[in-house]
């Protein structure tokens, strides 16, 4: 079938209408999240069944796609493993939806929001609509942050203000052996080694030293504005 031909279909094109799609469907998923929070919150089996569809959507979307990178031999170590940070933002919230804590929200939150909600807004993907990769890369990513704003709005799990030092610490002392094995075969995983061949924000980090640096500093300032609304206001704290 030509949606999952690995040589087809290689003709996203950002802000296309398929692209917009998966936007409103990202913003209306949290809005639905939003709108019928206290329902859920009184609704123990409801809520299992919404946590066990995460952590299913999350399996055999990352499955899937490596079986498919697999089935069609294009699978290849420098693409297919799990190391970017959406990946490894996946395996953080898998985690927590299996153990459920406050404790494990607090690197899951930093990490796991503003990356997908990024990667939806300007994707770093080469396939277009209807292929089988599209639909996956934006099912995952959109879940991602379900998931997130489920335990956020619902469970109303907090961050704190030191959870911006334990992601920046957690981020970086990932970063060190990903780093190594990029430059070992040739990879570039969390685009360490430099920004993604698609046009994203990465595109105005510059390069070298100064495109690390300007890592570190977006980093920082990303998990701070993410914090932000907690310190603003006890209201956006309740969300009630």
């Amino acid at each position: 079938m030509v949606m999952f031909a690995p040589d087809k279909l290689q003709d996203f094109q950002l802000f296309s209408t398929a692209h917009l799609v998966f936007i409103g469907v990202m913003i209306f998923t949290i809005l639905l999240i939003f709108m019928f929070r206290k329902e859920l919150r009184g609704n123990k089996s409801t809520k299992q069944a919404i946590r066990w569809g995460f952590l299913g959507i999350l399996i055999l979307s990352e499955g899937s796609y490596q079986f498919w990178s697999l089935a069609h031999g294009i699978w290849d170590p420098r693409w297919h493993l799990p190391l970017q940070l959406c990946s490894i933002s996946s395996f953080a919230i898998i985690y927590l939806l299996l153990k459920p804590s406050e404790a494990r929200f607090q690197i899951v939150y930093f990490i796991a929001l503003i990356p997908p909600f990024l990667a939806v807004l300007t994707p770093d993907l080469l396939y277009g609509h209807p292929h089988y990769r599209f639909f996956q890369f934006f099912i995952h990513h959109i879940t991602l942050l379900a998931a997130v704003f489920f335990y956020l709005i619902v469970e109303k799990y907090r961050p704190k203000l030191f959870s911006i030092i334990k992601a920046a610490l957690f981020i970086n002392l990932l970063a060190l052996p990903i780093s190594y094995l990029n430059k070992k075969i040739g990879a570039n995983y969390m685009f360490l080694e430099g920004p993604p061949v698609t046009s994203t924000p990465l595109s105005w980090f510059g390069g070298g030293l100064w495109y690390i640096v300007n890592l570190e500093i977006v980093m920082i300032v990303a998990f701070t504005l993410t914090y932000l609304p907690f310190v603003l206001t006890k209201k956006a704290v309740h969300l009630r």
